[in-house]
């Protein structure tokens, strides 16, 4: 899509009911078709800003906005019938070392910025008795612009970024009720729980204001994703 003929509603929903349904159980097979998917709406800017201007507009897609300590999202699709949950993760400033895997699998297509990325092995329990030091580094890479990863929710890993990474993620169903994380400093556990297990606090808490909404838009479009 170009800036001539910008899309409208329906030019949106014809785009994204055309993507394919995803098979999260193959992990390599769903690599191949979510990058395809992240690069076909991260690459179009005019497609990618229609998805962000109409979340206000659908209730279903702006509860789910939410800000976290180490970054905010912002859902822009989501049918689960076909495996999609698309949202952009947007990283805040400060950022901490937290050993963790993940409720779901996903592919991130990085929109800007870079992620310092390590994936770890342990050989015990994730629960309150893990001790932070038997997770060892397996791998150490850095993932920047324009690069694509995926990741199987039982994946341990921590990412790192630089100010104002932006990545477009394409997320599995639910594959677990709660994701493990450790704090690397201090060795904290705690864990991440879906909005169906959290309660109505929780909600409150998380819930993404619209001042700051409008804040990432702007910082979208500054950065020329939009």
């Amino acid at each position: 899509m170009t800036t001539a003929t910008r899309p409208n509603e329906a030019d949106v929903l014809d785009v994204m009911r055309g993507l394919p349904a995803v098979d999260w159980d193959d992990v390599e097979a769903a690599a191949t078709a979510t990058a395809g998917i992240a690069r076909r709406i991260g690459d179009d800017a005019d497609l990618l800003r229609a998805l962000v201007d109409r979340v206000p507009r659908v209730p279903e897609l702006r509860d789910k906005c939410e800000c976290h300590a180490l970054d905010d999202k912002i859902v822009i699709w989501d049918e689960p019938d076909k495996g999609l949950r698309i949202r952009l993760r947007l990283a805040n400033d400060e950022q901490y070392e937290r050993v963790h895997n993940h409720r779901y699998s996903f592919t991130a297509y990085l929109l800007h910025g870079t992620y310092f990325h390590t994936l770890y092995d342990t050989d015990q329990p994730l629960d309150e008795t893990a001790d932070v030091t038997r997770f060892w580094p397996r791998m150490i890479r850095e993932e920047r612009t324009g690069d694509v990863l995926t990741l199987d929710h039982q994946q341990l890993h921590t990412t790192l970024t630089s100010p104002s990474t932006i990545s477009l993620m394409i997320q599995s169903p639910a594959r677990k009720r709660r994701a493990f994380m450790i704090r690397r400093s201090d060795g904290h556990v705690w864990y991440r729980l879906g909005a169906a297990d959290e309660d109505a606090d929780r909600r409150r808490e998380v819930r993404m204001p619209d001042e700051r909404f409008a804040f990432w838009r702007e910082r979208l479009s500054d950065l020329g994703i939009l």
